[in-house]
């Protein structure tokens, strides 16, 4: 009994000291300041290092495993976390130049939550980036939204924060500090998708390319100053059948987008999707298709009233715009823009302009594709 003792041991003893060696993503970052954000002071932190994730490790038919599975021999699980959760409150996250690169874990999530914070001057490479992560959009059909409010007591949530705290006690009014004011600046990323789920956060001076598209869900955000490359690439389960109908050469209409309002998935290939999200700006960004797609839009806009879009460029886009019966576009005084003075307000389109199959190396430069 005391030999199986000593070898579980150092068979332990052996996989927490290969477990060091793996290089970890960086969770406690020192203080280097303050900073500022919508006239609130926060504490500033800043990254050390870079981040290679490695490839995750499978367990082989060995006493790692017969341990790791409590008896059940032959588990194959991988060893190794993909990705990562980070909490910011009150706080800048300075990467200071640094790159954190999921390549070899296949984008997998990652995810920035908390409130009033801002993550900024880095590069991230291949991952999923969720911003937010609490909001839930209404379900039309079954009447309901997060946490199983009834909406037709509540009322929709939209973009808009004020139902915590007031009305639904102190529990959901704790949660919801991870709905606010998410934002990310100056940061360079490639992925398959991003996606924004905090109220009143937002996308600033960045270089964004997201194969599949950039999704903004529940949040009154600002998107502004970025370069997008996309190349609209379509969630191969999506089915649905857009019926649409002409009113410029600018922007599309449809009655409805999709019949399930809850269903995040979408057939329509688009850059920027943007789902109950009022009052969103967008202003000053160049939105590139990669390759020659005319069903694909740079923007569609879903149950969001009063966007403004001002100031933006479209490559490659045959008709920028879609939206839905329950959106609207607006200028700089919340006028309603018509299709057809769309162009008038700073948006310029190039249709048959397009950046070719591209990728982001380590220094975060846009290059060809291989």
């Amino acid at each position: 009994m005391k030999k199986y003792l000593i070898l579980i041991s150092c068979l332990s003893i052996s996989a927490c000291s290969i477990a060091k060696e793996r290089p970890e993503l960086e969770y406690q970052f020192p203080n280097c300041g303050i900073s500022e954000l919508n006239g609130k002071t926060i504490n500033k932190v800043c990254a050390t290092r870079d981040f290679i994730a490695p490839e995750p490790r499978k367990r082989k038919r060995d006493w790692l495993a017969f341990l790791a599975a409590e008896g059940s021999s032959g588990y194959k699980g991988p060893i190794d976390p993909t990705g990562g959760i980070l909490e910011f409150k009150n706080k800048e996250l300075d990467m200071q130049g640094h790159v954190w690169d999921f390549s070899k874990q296949g984008n997998p999530g990652l995810v920035l939550e908390g409130h009033d914070s801002t993550i900024k001057n880095g590069i991230i490479l291949n991952a999923n980036i969720v911003l937010g992560n609490l909001y839930s959009p209404p379900n039309f059909s079954k009447k309901n939204q997060s946490r199983n409010l009834n909406i037709e007591q509540y009322g929709f949530l939209y973009a808009n924060n004020d139902y915590n705290c007031k009305r639904l006690g102190k529990k959901i009014c704790e949660d919801s500090n991870l709905l606010e004011n998410i934002f990310i600046k100056n940061l360079k990323t490639q992925a398959d998708t991003l996606n924004l789920r905090s109220w009143g956060g937002g996308v600033l001076s960045s270089q964004l390319i997201i194969k599949n598209k950039f999704s903004i869900n529940g949040s009154k955000a600002d998107i502004s100053n970025n370069k997008i490359l996309s190349s609209a690439t379509l969630n191969q389960y999506s089915h649905f059948p857009l019926i649409r109908f002409n009113q410029s050469k600018f922007i599309d209409n449809s009655q409805q987008i999709f019949p399930d309002a809850n269903d995040d998935d979408t057939a329509i290939p688009s850059t920027l999707y943007l789902k109950f999200s009022p009052d969103t700006v967008i202003d000053g960004n160049t939105f590139t298709l990669t390759n020659k797609n005319d069903q694909a839009y740079a923007i569609v806009l879903d149950h969001s009233p009063r966007v403004r879009i001002t100031n933006n460029t479209f490559n490659g886009f045959k008709v920028p715009i879609l939206m839905d019966q329950w959106s609207s576009i607006v200028d700089e005084k919340g006028n309603e823009i018509k299709p057809q003075q769309f162009t008038g307000y700073g948006n310029v389109i190039n249709p048959n302009k397009y950046a070719g199959e591209v990728t982001m190396n380590r220094k975060g430069e846009v290059v060809m594709a291989k």
